[in-house]
């Protein structure tokens, strides 16, 4: 169970985010469900405390580049439902005194589509047909096509980042999350000088659902294709029902 480790339960963000509960934790962000305490709606006060753990120069590069990820969001959910709803961005005082980023996004009510294939696997569910699948995807696909043609790539898509809203067997809608948010974190970990390793995972990127260009370099640049890499393998998942990369560490992998 996530802690609150920024000891922010009970307290009101920027004058207007009541900060209720903690509802998930990574090795980067905490996400918090908080009430705007003007339009009395939930929303999910997302807190990437791992940004303040550098110089103070460092630190205020890093939350230039967090508002212009924020901003790029906020454009795009504009323009796609399939993207989660960027309400608002900020910057809060944590417990040591440092000051940590934190973005407002709308609260949603469902589950990830890791979690729903988990579930549906646990209830001996039939597998999707190709087709079934590709229904079901289609809305992030188009979400992404929308952001490639901005030249802005995901580079984490995984089934963890797609949130399934409704029925996953019948009526249901899909958001993508997390947009714009390996790419700060990347760079923080260039800063860093190593790649920080969180439960196994490098945190810019999902191993098992990376491209090559993620592994190595070699392999050339990451972009737009890295996510259609990604979305692929996704899609072979909910068709095959196992992971298409197999390997127990980084370098199986």
């Amino acid at each position: 169970m996530a802690t609150d480790t920024l000891q922010l339960l009970g307290k009101t963000i920027a004058d207007k985010y009541a900060v209720e509960s903690v509802v998930g934790e990574g090795g980067f962000a905490t996400v918090y469900k908080a009430m705007h305490t003007i339009w009395k709606r939930p929303v999910a006060l997302k807190v990437f405390k791992a940004l303040g753990d550098f110089s103070e120069k460092d630190r205020a590069k890093l939350l230039e580049e967090f508002v212009q990820e924020g901003a790029l969001l906020a454009d795009l959910s504009a323009r796609s439902a399939a993207i989660v709803q960027a309400r608002d961005i900020g910057s809060l005082t944590g417990p040591k005194g440092e000051g940590i980023p934190y973005m407002v996004l709308e609260w949603l009510e469902g589950a990830t589509l890791e979690a729903v294939m988990a579930d549906e696997v646990a209830k001996g569910l039939p597998l999707r047909s190709m087709k079934d699948a590709v229904r079901l995807l289609d809305p992030i696909g188009e979400a992404l096509a929308l952001a490639h043609r901005k030249g802005i790539a995901h580079r984490d898509i995984k089934p963890g980042n797609v949130f399934v809203l409704g029925d996953p067997r019948g009526d249901c809608s899909l958001k993508l999350l997390d947009f714009g948010i390996a790419k700060v974190v990347n760079d923080a970990q260039k800063m860093a000088g190593s790649f920080t390793k969180t439960a196994g995972q490098v945190t810019s990127f999902t191993p098992a659902y990376g491209a090559p260009e993620q592994f190595s370099r070699t392999h050339g640049a990451t972009g737009p294709w890295t996510d259609v890499f990604s979305l692929a393998l996704i899609v072979a998942e909910v068709v095959t029902g196992k992971e298409p990369l197999q390997g127990d560490d980084f370098v199986q992998l």
